[in-house]
């Protein structure tokens, strides 16, 4: 059997323009912009290629591109131990998300402004570039990702160019009308998806119709298909080898043993729990804490998001039918100088049988459902109906109630702390652990939230199907910081390592913030200008660069 023209013949004996680390947003896509521009790149990914021609037919399950090693979290809500819900596969976590791409809101590049009642948060005073550097690549991310949706009319930034969504389901029809009456101002969220007929959004795993835009059907693909570009799939790379001032080589493992590549430039993009791991794992005499850790900041200013899921029920009977990932609004994104974040839906359906399931899991035990759906009873409820039969009788009617209920997500800005952080497991070498702490101040954001939505949308059915606190796992970030000063952050504005000169990391770690709203969009913009950087920077990036 002929091996595919992207797999490299001889890797170790190659002196590589560019190795990247992960083919998530962030990898596949500067590798995407620097192969384009004819820069000799090596993508490596610990997962397997389950995108483009070479794909294998039939695709694996969705669990194959799942990551397959544990998180140890502990928190203040509790001690887990989970699978880390990201993507090991091409395209990365891209693979699962539901493709919402929106833009960070210019306030979101200034962010202590907002937060002067949080001393304890390592929450800068601004982004080491601005709003305005990125909003040109914010443009070109757009266009490249095929982004479709329309203008949020309280954005304040410049207006979007994308494509036109398509037409929406008679109830989110129904609910953006009635949302605009109520005087909040729903758009059309903004999605990479081509949605061909009978798209359900692939939330589950990789879209088998390069339907949905992620990272490996929009970047990683054509460049190895167009750009000349090479992968080693399903290769571990396991350290980090480098001298005083540069990167020298990094090693890998696959099913052929050990690996050792070099290069002129190398790209850490494996997601903001794995980049920081991998280079705390590369610990030598030289860098005793980690490659490019003598600030001490890799891991810490770990940040996730906030937030609920809801169901939000019309005010009449509707069909619920197309697509899932429609809408959202940003009345509540920075309210009267209280950030809080997006409301947009979730770009997915759920049935009768599932609000049911939930409110019979939920119903014992929070106290929280019983104030929401018990009301004040007569002592004449209470005498003719046991406890068992008043459960299943509210569960069978709120579920009645909210059939025709879209699904909506509220996401919320969480603040960096120095104490929160990841670090390899020193127990179980393949996992990770987490040390977090679920704020006051954000748990009393997130139900502000909860109480402006309620007020806002008080005509309509609203059930809170999310109960405590949330963690959003899939939109970590913050774990390598960006900034001006070497002593409290690991890279510079151009996303290179203080420490090193040809060391760069452009996934979700960079974030020195983590705004309100989806990062997806953000991580590829600041890659395309990273990759403007590095093409202007070297010219041709070569060993002496």
């Amino acid at each position: 059997m002929t091996a595919p023209r992207w797999l490299p013949v001889d890797p170790e004996q190659t002196h590589w323009d560019v190795v990247i680390v992960g083919t998530g947003i962030g990898g596949a896509t500067l590798g995407h912009a620097l192969a384009a521009a004819g820069r000799q790149v090596l993508f490596v990914e610990k997962g397997p290629l389950l995108h483009g021609p070479d794909r294998p037919n039939p695709q694996p399950p969705p669990e194959a591109g799942r990551w397959p090693h544990r998180a140890r979290a502990n928190t203040n809500l509790g001690d887990f131990d989970f699978r880390m819900p990201v993507g090991c596969v091409s395209g990365g976590s891209s693979a699962y998300y539901a493709a919402a791409l929106e833009r960070f809101s210019p306030d979101d590049f200034a962010p202590r402004q907002f937060f002067r009642h949080a001393p304890d948060t390592t929450l800068p005073e601004r982004w080491p570039i601005s709003y305005e550097e990125l909003e040109p690549y914010y443009e070109r991310a757009e266009r490249l990702y095929r982004v479709r949706g329309t203008a949020d009319p309280l954005y304040k930034g410049k207006e979007s160019e994308l494509l036109a969504p398509p037409s929406q389901s008679e109830r989110d029809d129904h609910l953006q009308a009635t949302f605009a009456e109520a005087g909040l101002h729903p758009y059309r969220v903004h999605v990479g998806c081509e949605f061909l007929e009978g798209c359900q959004g692939c939330p589950a795993g990789p879209c088998e119709r390069d339907c949905k835009r992620d990272a490996a059907s929009t970047c990683l693909v054509p460049a190895l298909e167009r750009c000349g570009a090479k992968l080693l799939p399903e290769c571990e790379v396991v350290r980090v080898v480098a001298g005083p001032e540069r990167v020298e080589e990094v090693i890998c493992r696959n099913s052929t043993g050990e690996l050792r590549l070099r290069g002129s430039i190398f790209v850490i993009a494996a997601g903001a729990f794995m980049t920081p791991v991998l280079l705390m794992r590369s610990k030598s005499d030289l860098w005793p804490t980690g490659v490019a850790n003598r600030s001490g900041a890799v891991g810490r200013n770990l940040m996730f998001h906030g937030g609920d899921y809801f169901a939000v029920g019309p005010l009449r009977s509707v069909d619920g039918s197309g697509p899932q990932k429609t809408l959202a609004l940003n009345d509540f994104y920075n309210a009267a100088g209280e950030k809080l974040g997006t409301f947009q839906t979730l770009g997915t359906s759920i049935s009768v049988g599932q609000i049911m399931q939930y409110l019979r899991d939920s119903a014992p035990s929070s106290s929280a459902w019983w104030r929401w759906f018990l009301l004040p009873e007569p002592v004449w409820w209470r005498k003719m109906w046991s406890p068992f039969v008043r459960i299943a009788a509210l569960v069978a009617f709120h579920a009645f109630r909210f059939r025709d209920a879209g699904i909506w997500v509220s996401i919320l800005e969480d603040l960096p702390y120095y104490d929160n952080c990841v670090w390899p497991d020193p127990d179980h070498p393949q996992d990770i652990r987490i040390r977090y702490q679920y704020s006051e101040e954000l748990r009393q954001r997130v139900l502000s939230f909860r109480q402006q939505l309620r007020r806002a949308l008080k005509r309509h059915r609203i059930m809170v199907l999310s109960t405590g606190d949330k963690i959003d796992y899939p939109h970590v970030c913050g774990t390598c910081r960006f900034g001006d000063d070497p002593t409290d952050s690991v890279l510079d504005r151009n996303n290179r390592a203080h420490d090193l000169q040809n060391l760069y990391v452009v996934d979700a770690s960079f974030f020195p913030s983590s705004g309100g709203t989806n990062p997806s969009l953000t991580i590829a913009a600041n890659a395309l200008r990273v990759a403007d950087v590095l093409l202007g920077r070297n010219g041709a990036i070569s060993s002496k660069s």
